[in-house]
């Protein structure tokens, strides 16, 4: 799986807990962060197609990867075969206590007063978190700059964000939740289309600056391109009953995310639409493989 601690992270584990009392045997989850997750998805690749050995990671690895890093050893829409999406995660645009604003607008006004002056954090070249802080700039018309941490733990740059050290950060409710009283941060808008439980008062972004598209946020499950078909529905149809469990489904909903469970030609659908809204935007963006 993809970064420890994300929305993610804990939704795979949530999902994973739950399909292991039906399936009879345990799923583990083991997290490899590294390379934004592409080091976890050629393992995945090269693995057999026998359904031990399975990925589940955000649209980083399964979509923005292609655009944003070189020799990147495989391609997301040929090379896995999809399971089902897990769960669908609204972030959120952040900032320290210390930036001097209270909304979208105000940050982006005080962004083109001070031009560099302002940071923001993803946790790698190509990760959701990168992308969505470049169209964000683009969309606003204003220079951050990009401070990329390695070793894909999201954890990190927000620490940094509560310390004052970063500016900026897009983090998701289970990330920010923690700290919404500590008065460390403020939520400017959440990225998702509709306001959050947790969090009523933060506008969504298309309330706070329309003028911003988000790139699509979730995480999937998928497997070795070669796994059977009856393989990937047996998967599909515990994961998807897994999420829709009151007790799971009830813990994502609180954390920002819609429990997924679609069939793996809807994630396929997914994949593809995704990996082509960030193909323009790269495009756009003019941002080279690293």
């Amino acid at each position: 799986t993809i970064p420890q601690g994300g929305s993610g992270d804990v939704a795979i584990r949530m999902a994973a807990a739950k399909a292991s009392d039906a399936m009879g045997q345990q799923l583990l989850v083991e997290t490899n962060g590294a390379g934004g997750g592409t080091v976890a998805a050629k393992m995945v690749m090269k693995a057999p197609p026998d359904g031990y050995t399975l990925f589940h990671s955000s649209n980083g690895a399964l979509a923005a990867s292609v655009f944003t890093k070189k020799d990147l050893g495989y391609d997301p829409l040929k090379d896995f075969a999809p399971i089902t999406l897990v769960a669908e995660s609204a972030s959120f645009i952040a900032v320290s206590a210390g930036v001097p604003v209270n909304s979208v607008k105000e940050l982006v006004d005080y962004a083109k007063r001070n031009p560099g002056k302002l940071s923001y954090a993803s946790n790698g070249v190509g990760s959701f978190f990168h992308i969505t802080g470049e169209t964000f700039k683009a969309a606003a018309d204003i220079d951050l700059l990009h401070v990329p941490y390695t070793g894909g733990k999201v954890s990190i740059p927000l620490n940094d964000l509560l310390a004052g050290r970063i500016d900026v950060f897009f983090p998701s409710m289970t990330l920010a939740g923690p700290h919404l009283k500590g008065g460390k941060l403020k939520l400017l808008a959440t990225l998702g289309d509709k306001r959050l439980k947790r969090a009523p008062d933060v506008p969504t972004i298309a309330e706070a600056f329309p003028a911003y598209k988000p790139m699509p946020s979730w995480f999937a499950l998928v497997g070795p391109a070669a796994l059977p078909r009856p393989i990937v529905l047996r998967v599909q149809s515990e994961m998807a009953k897994a999420v829709a469990d009151r007790t799971v489904s009830g813990r994502l909903e609180e954390l920002g995310m819609e429990p997924g469970g679609g069939s793996p030609e809807e994630l396929a659908a997914t994949m593809k639409y995704t990996v082509e809204f960030i193909g323009k935007a790269v495009k756009a963006l003019g941002i080279k493989p690293q």
